[in-house]
């Protein structure tokens, strides 16, 4: 892991090495943690820069996902990891030093009331999110905001690379979480976004013939506290 490293010489990073526990849909996966430290508010659990890489066993293919951004020279800090989080809260832990070895655990806890079958506090799962008969590679990152929490990413498993799966002429990042619904039988995912505690907008993307991903409509909601009642907006798009 160490040769796969292009910051072990770096003195403003620590790297933290670790592999899964559990092989899932014929990929070992292993990793390098760039856990990121704080003197105000010590290491953090959520958000920190990481090298991740998917080795098939299969074909022999190895993808590396990195959040690393060339433009500053950093790493934008989205990775989500449940196991990092149970290793800076547990008994006796002082912190991470570089070259640290883990194995992490692959967790597939779901929640009851949880929409669609996700796992989720699984740094990466899969599932056929384009109904092609394929799995895609989904990834987890922290989203913030009034309802900050656990997001996944798709990405298509291509014989060169991990492309991002983007909707059509849509600027907003294509992610959803346990609450998101899939229809595979309408290839629609409908996804509920909050931008406060009372603002919130419903997004239903749809796959067309093509493949291709776009936005079939969005609803836009606020919740009017004088008249005591939700005020809808609905914009169709095909």
């Amino acid at each position: 892991m160490e040769s796969k490293n292009p910051l072990k010489d770096s003195t403003n990073y620590i790297s933290v090495y670790f592999r899964f526990d559990t092989i899932i849909n014929d990929f070992e996966v292993s990793g390098i943690l760039y856990p990121y430290y704080s003197g105000k508010s010590g290491w953090s659990d959520i958000e920190n820069g990481v090298r991740l890489f998917f080795l098939s066993r299969k074909t022999g293919k190895e993808y590396i996902w990195t959040d690393w951004d060339n433009s500053c020279s950093c790493f934008q800090n989205i990775f989500m990891s449940k196991n990092v989080y149970d290793i800076v809260h547990s008994e006796g832990f002082s912190g991470f030093k570089n070259g640290d070895t883990y194995i992490f655990n692959y967790d597939t806890h779901q929640s009851a009331n949880a929409q669609n079958p996700f796992f989720k506090y699984a740094e990466y799962q899969f599932y056929d999110i384009d109904f092609d008969g394929e799995n895609e590679l989904l990834l987890n990152y922290y989203h913030g905001g009034p309802k900050g929490g656990l997001m996944s990413e798709p990405y298509e498993i291509t014989d060169t690379a991990l492309v991002s799966i983007t909707p059509i002429g849509d600027n907003f990042v294509f992610s959803f979480d346990e609450n998101t619904t899939i229809d595979p039988d309408n290839k629609t995912i409908t996804n509920i976004l909050y931008s406060s505690m009372c603002e919130w907008g419903t997004y239903c993307y749809k796959f067309d013939e093509k493949g291709d991903l776009y936005l079939l409509y969005d609803v836009d909601s606020y919740l009017n506290m004088a008249k005591d009642s939700i005020i809808s907006d609905t914009t169709f798009y095909r």
